[in-house]
């Protein structure tokens, strides 16, 4: 899977993407004094991209301290046992993500995208297929809870902001001295929340796509949390980078009329008229 250029979108931090078009997803390299650490890492398939990425950005040999994650999805969190195991070093996640780490289908923490189709074909296969695919993507021998302090270890200034919604224990990380957040999906800048906007890739600040969030009444008041902190960049999980009118337009995501909140909730929920 191919890996983007990096960009250096504000002193010390690097975006890098996985994959590409309607595929693509961010992560970050993220610098603290002499260390550096990884912000997500993508797909599954892209861990061998990424660390010959990381290896000509960082040097041979250097690695990054650890691996934080936004949350435990495959476009995010797919490629960090792979890397972690490769270089030895921790991956940590809020503790509420953890559920998810072994990689198999939680019913309490699934959304629409797992209950129509993903856990329908993991049933559909072989006991051993599945076992497999599920092996796979388990990281449970790796992940590290989040300090419940906030604190984000050997990143010093940044801090860990929950964002539950998208799922139980999404997180932003938050450089309160640069006015950096990295979101990870409780906010992106590309319209995903339509055919039209996952082809093209048009940009569009928003929230989480409905069909892969876990809970769309908790992501909408993620984005209120989100935008009460002030930030001047805004770093996606998916979509460009956002630097102007951060502000003003994470207020109005967050204050959508009453008639877009129902239908949001109506998609999560699955309720008939659903699109």
């Amino acid at each position: 899977m191919r890996i983007s250029e990096p960009r250096e979108i504000a002193s010390g931090l690097l975006l890098l993407t996985s994959g590409s078009g309607p595929l693509a997803s961010n992560f970050y390299l993220v610098r603290s004094g002499p260390a550096w650490a990884l912000v997500d890492c993508g797909w599954g398939g892209s861990a061998e991209p990424v660390h010959t990425a990381v290896e000509r950005i960082l040097g041979p040999g250097v690695k990054p301290e650890a691996i934080f994650l936004t949350h435990i999805h495959p476009d995010h969190s797919g490629a960090a046992g792979a890397l972690a195991r490769r270089w030895g070093i921790p991956v940590y996640a809020h503790q509420a993500e953890l559920p998810m780490a072994a990689g198999r289908y939680v019913p309490a923490r699934s959304m629409p995208l797992d209950r129509w189709i993903t856990a329908p074909l993991m049933w559909s296969l072989p006991a051993r297929a599945r076992r497999r695919i599920e092996a796979m993507g388990d990281i449970s021998d790796l992940v590290r809870p989040l300090p419940r302090t906030g604190e984000v270890p050997g990143l010093a200034g940044w801090v860990v902001v929950p964002t539950p919604g998208h799922t139980a224990g999404h997180v932003a990380y938050w450089h309160a001295g640069d006015g950096i957040l990295i979101t990870g999906d409780a906010v992106v800048t590309v319209n995903l929340n339509s055919f039209r906007g996952i082809l093209l890739g048009l940009p569009d600040l928003s929230g989480p796509p409905w069909y892969t969030t876990w809970n769309m009444e908790l992501a909408k008041d993620s984005v209120t949390r989100l935008a009460e902190l002030g930030p001047r960049l805004l770093a996606p999980g998916h979509g460009q980078p956002l630097a102007f009118g951060v502000v003003p337009r994470l207020r109005a995501l967050a204050a959508k009329e009453p008639k877009q909140r129902i239908a949001f909730r109506r998609r999560a929920a699955g309720a008939p008229g659903a699109v």
